[in-house]
């Protein structure tokens, strides 16, 4: 987390600096009506200031235990195991984003964009929560031998096991 850390608290300072700087040249030759510019900047480095106050809970949260990307001693092996849980792959956030476009378009083009986009994104809402994949009901760890037996047992009994 020290790479991302002084990464963070560089862009911090350089657009705290940047932004002083901006508003300095701004009173200086009197465009008082120039508001966006400082506000962007404004914004830009309060960003960057809560992005590091979350690393800095993390590093809190953890009590100073180096990862591996930290250490300089550590090897390839030292990362090496389970990292995390990550869904399965699906088409449907693609279609929820089409339709979302779409709808942003209504708003320059016309109304009638906004008809294909709440058909692409409440289709792709549709189609994401009926997608069905048995083995996501699969524990780490668990057998898929008797994922299937247990699924031969449901077909069998007509019980759908509350899907």
């Amino acid at each position: 987390m020290k790479v991302e850390s002084r990464t963070v608290l560089g862009a911090f300072i350089f657009l705290a600096i940047l932004t002083a700087v901006y508003w300095i040249l701004v009173a200086l030759h009197g465009a008082s009506s120039e508001r966006s510019g400082i506000a962007m900047l404004v914004f830009s480095f309060s960003a960057y200031a809560l992005l590091g106050g979350y690393l800095l809970a993390q590093y809190l949260r953890r009590h100073g235990i180096p990862r591996p990307e930290d250490r300089f001693d550590a090897n390839q092996n030292d990362g090496a195991g389970v990292i995390d849980y990550f869904p399965a792959n699906s088409i449907w956030p693609v279609g929820m984003g089409l339709g979302m476009i779409f709808g942003a378009c209504a708003l320059v083009w016309g109304l009638w964009y906004l008809a294909i986009g709440a058909v692409l994104f409440f289709g792709a809402v549709f189609g994401w929560v009926t997608e069905s994949d048995y083995t996501e009901d699969v524990l780490p760890g668990s057998d898929p031998d008797d994922l299937e037996a247990s699924h031969e047992t449901y077909a069998s009994t007509g019980s759908t096991h509350g899907h």
